[in-house]
């Protein structure tokens, strides 16, 4: 029997909430760290520790929640939702207002209860793709919908800091309306997300649930688990050079940056259709493959462009940004499927489980990615500080070019393709009582 077609207020209910959810990712990454320097008065390094240490909470946190979450009735979505937006509240008054004297304790309890209340509300919400519909092209449209708004929230998440300067508010202030715009409209677009969809459906007994063995068992999520590990890092250690590398490398502005951020994620958003079409002709494993090669070849000739070349590199955000939208619409696709056989496989519905271990592996991957960039770009400083730009330069392309070849070797033999799971699909859809 073949799934309905999930309509646009469904895909728009499901989508939204991810705008306000990435709206935080800049105010938390970029300007916080550097305030509880300058007006926190603690050093950087305790910062990093501070952060790495409530981050690191999440590797533990995420598959306890995914866990608890398969264990329990359909509704525990929506209280896992809703008691992580409450967590939410304490930890950014934490952080915006330390108390005085207490700034490190501060920031420690507030980025853990941030990221716990974060979590609370990730991996439900992942995982509900899953749910949304059983046909895989349904799903795809989800998933691109949903990152297409997690895309234009990371955009005005740059452009707050910008507006903020621009009306000559504080950094504090910066953060209390980066705050604003994520809780208003996030309370909105998960009041909708929770009352106007249905929940997640447990159609199998979850008896044996804890038998972890059996979840490392499951090829193909194995399969796509380190397959897309190696693509976070591919991803994050870009990210985190970016700055040094316009500034440094193309001898550009803070102007010339936003200006490129700006064209790589909206060659990301505009590229979205395309993938979501291709996915109708073309396995989506195979066609995820072949975004990583062709982001490969875009990327590569970064590593050999220097100062002036800004116009040459806005070609390669072009480029790049167009293969980021495979990574966003295809894997979390795939990753509905996979949770598809685990079901069929292992008769229990681990949904939950199996979205957080992703989750946190893409958490891991940016934690790495950080530490290998900064790392790498710090020893080759002190070790020949009068080539440093260009060996920036080949660590900022090289590296990301490497992961993403391992990224697509982990996948040369994944054995859930998309006719095997439609009919995969029709098998579970018969042995459901009627």
């Amino acid at each position: 029997m073949k799934a309905a077609r999930l309509g646009s207020q469904q895909l728009f209910t499901y989508a939204l909430p991810a705008l306000p959810l990435a709206v935080p990712t800049v105010g938390l990454y970029v300007l916080l760290p550097t305030w509880y320097v300058e007006q926190g008065g603690l050093a950087l390094w305790l910062v990093g520790l501070i952060l790495m240490l409530a981050r690191v909470s999440d590797l533990i946190t995420d598959p306890l929640i995914g866990y608890w979450l398969d264990r329990g009735r359909p509704v525990r979505y929506r209280q896992f939702i809703l008691a992580g937006a409450v967590l939410c509240l304490p930890g950014l008054a934490l952080l915006v207002l330390p108390p005085a004297g207490h700034a490190a304790l501060s920031l420690l309890l507030g980025s853990t209860l941030l990221y716990l209340g974060w979590t609370l509300v990730q991996v439900p919400y992942l995982s509900w793709l899953a749910a949304l519909s059983s046909e895989s092209y349904q799903r795809a449209r989800a998933a691109s919908l949903r990152e297409g708004f997690g895309l234009l929230g990371l955009l005005l998440s740059a452009v707050l800091p910008a507006a903020g300067l621009m009306l000559a508010l504080s950094t504090q202030q910066v953060l209390w309306l980066i705050a604003g715009f994520t809780l208003l409209p996030g309370a909105w677009s998960l009041w909708r997300l929770l009352h106007c969809l249905e929940l997640p459906a447990q159609e199998m007994s979850n008896r044996s649930g804890s038998d972890w063995k059996s979840l490392w068992r499951n090829r193909p999520a194995r399969m796509l688990l380190q397959s897309w590990f190696w693509n976070g890092i591919a991803n994050g250690v870009p990210a985190v050079l970016f700055p040094l590398y316009v500034t440094r490398t193309l001898a550009g502005s803070e102007a010339d940056r936003g200006l490129l951020i700006l064209v790589y994620f909206g060659a990301a958003v505009l590229s979205l259709p395309l993938w979501l079409g291709l996915s109708r002709l073309f396995d989506k494993a195979d066609l995820w493959r072949g975004a990583m090669l062709f982001a490969i070849c875009a990327f590569l000739p970064a590593s050999w462009l220097g100062a002036g070349d800004l116009y040459w590199f806005m070609l390669v955000c072009v480029l790049t940004g167009l293969a980021l939208g495979a990574d966003l619409a295809l894997p979390h696709a795939l990753q509905a499927e996979v949770c598809d056989w685990d079901r069929f496989r292992y008769r229990r519905q681990r949904r939950g489980l199996l979205f957080a271990c992703w989750n946190g592996a893409n958490k891991l991957a940016l934690a790495l990615a950080a530490l290998i960039g900064f790392g790498l770009l710090n020893l080759a400083d002190g070790l020949v500080p009068e080539h440093s730009d260009l060996l920036l330069a080949i660590l900022y392309a090289g590296i990301p070019c490497v992961m993403k070849l391992i990224a697509i070797w982990r996948l040369r033999h994944y054995p859930l393709r998309t006719r095997l799971h439609a009919r995969l699909m029709q098998r579970i859809q018969l042995s459901l009582p009627k």
